[in-house]
């Protein structure tokens, strides 16, 4: 059956690979951004039907605006998968911009919470629903990321838990996805040779293939899935990101 599926950040990067793969799968999307992107939505609407909607997700009223116009035009939604992220800026800890680290926080972490919190409750009543969240290896393990992305995709990682624990009694699963390093505007084209070693294709992922992985987790043969973080990163923590690669 078609599905009513909401994606936040969904004008760019893995955002836009995921809307694309739900439009070829039949499904009817709304992306969200704080920005249209002309060229993207023409692109989502050659593959089905797609619509826009601006939304700043570290706005509580942005959310709540944008679900109730999903709700008063499509009736419900299925999935909500939660993209929008910044990576923040990296500097060292005693030196960091605290409304850098806020503003990454703000978006990455509140705003996976306020979307999920307005969007659930229409899941519930319905007793129908799923809801991928995108956290990050930096959930999982420390690197050279910004302080603002690591607590805030450790946060994702526990709110996927804690929200499953909550909302499972009404039919809404909840699970997470933790990519590697993706080609997407947060990796800086210097260092994607570096970031392609650590990887065990010996080349950094591609956005279609973390909106491949989402897609698997909202059908119902992953049902069993609920609460958990699957990782999308090509081996990188099972190997700690050293020299994953051998020709």
């Amino acid at each position: 059956m078609e599905k009513i599926v909401l994606i936040s950040g969904g004008t760019c990067g893995i955002g836009l690979a995921t809307a694309e793969k739900f439009l070829d799968e039949g499904d009817t999307v709304v992306v969200l951004g704080r920005t249209p992107r002309p060229e993207a939505l023409a692109s989502l609407r050659k593959c089905g039907p797609a619509d826009y909607l601006p939304c700043d997700v570290s706005s509580r009223e942005d959310c709540a605006r944008v679900v109730e116009t999903v709700l008063q035009q499509y009736g419900r939604i299925d999935v909500l998968v939660n993209v929008a992220g910044v990576v923040g800026k990296r500097a060292p800890f005693t030196e960091i911009d605290l409304d850098d680290v806020e503003n990454t926080i703000a978006i990455n972490l509140l705003g996976t919470i306020y979307l999920s919190h307005y969007a659930a409750r229409s899941m519930a009543a319905r007793r129908s629903g799923v809801i991928i969240n995108v956290g990050s290896i930096c959930g999982f393990m420390a690197n050279t990321e910004s302080i603002g992305y690591h607590a805030s995709k450790g946060g994702v990682k526990m709110l996927t838990a804690a929200m499953a624990r909550e909302i499972s009694p009404f039919g809404v699963r909840v699970a997470s996805v933790a990519p590697g390093w993706v080609r997407t505007g947060m990796i800086d084209p210097a260092v994607e040779q570096i970031g392609a070693s650590l990887h065990m294709k010996g080349r950094i992922i591609e956005p279609a293939e973390i909106a491949g992985a989402i897609w698997l987790l909202t059908l119902p043969e992953a049902s069993a899935i609920n609460g958990s973080t699957v990782m999308a990163d090509d081996g990188y923590t099972q190997f700690k990101g050293v020299d994953g690669y051998q020709a």
